[in-house]
Formats: C-alpha cells, structure tokens, sequence
C-alpha cells in the first residue's frame, strides 16, 4: 500500500516538473506566489489570511496545470491549428486570466486590511 501512495507521489512530481519545464505562466505564477508568501511573512498574515492566501495560489496553479492538460488534449485532437481549436484555446487562457486576476484582488485586499 505504501508503495501504490509514493509512486502518486512520483507521477504527481513528474507532472509538475513537466509544467515547470515547459510552461512560462506556470513559472511566473509561481514567482508572484513567492512573492506574495513573502509579504505575507512580513505583514504577520493570521491563520485565516494564509489559509486563504494558500487556497488561492493552490487554485491559480492548478487551473495553469488544467489549462496544459486541455491544450495538449486539443493538440492531439487536431495537431494543425483551426479556427476552432485557437477559439478553445483562447477560452482555457481567460479562465486562468479571471482566475489570476480574482487572486489579484484578493492579495491586494488581504494587504489593504493590513496597511489601513
């Protein structure tokens, strides 16, 4: 049982190595997320700010993975670009954008409540 538990843990490792190596939003979110734990840090968030703060980089990040995983999904249905699959595409790209901009807001109020 414990064997099946670590290799989850090994194919999970290989996919984010495999968003890490290839994906530049993964690595700029990533970045930003650095960030923000740092002023978290130096604000003295309590335990609920760096629970949401948490939730919220562990949703941009994982929408950034789900958004690989249909592109590439998309890639093998038609390797050539259409119209259609472009459409999709742009699509998976401004969910992660409403995502990354909702976590926006929520960093800058999570300061704001402290800095006011």
């Amino acid at each position: 049982m414990w064997f099946r538990f670590k290799k989850k843990f090994i194919y999970a490792g290989r996919g984010l190595g495999y968003v890490f190596k290839r994906e530049s939003s993964f690595k700029q979110e990533l970045f930003i997320a650095g960030g923000a734990i740092i002023v978290g840090w130096y604000l003295s968030f309590s335990k609920a700010e760096w629970l949401i703060l948490i939730l919220t980089i562990a949703v941009v990040l994982s929408a950034e993975v789900f958004n690989t995983i249909l592109e590439r999904l998309l890639d093998l249905i038609e390797p050539r670009l259409s119209i259609h699959i472009a459409l999709l595409k742009d699509l998976l790209a401004a969910a992660v954008l409403l995502l990354c901009l909702a976590a926006l807001v929520i960093g800058l109020l999570l300061i704001w409540s402290h800095i006011s």
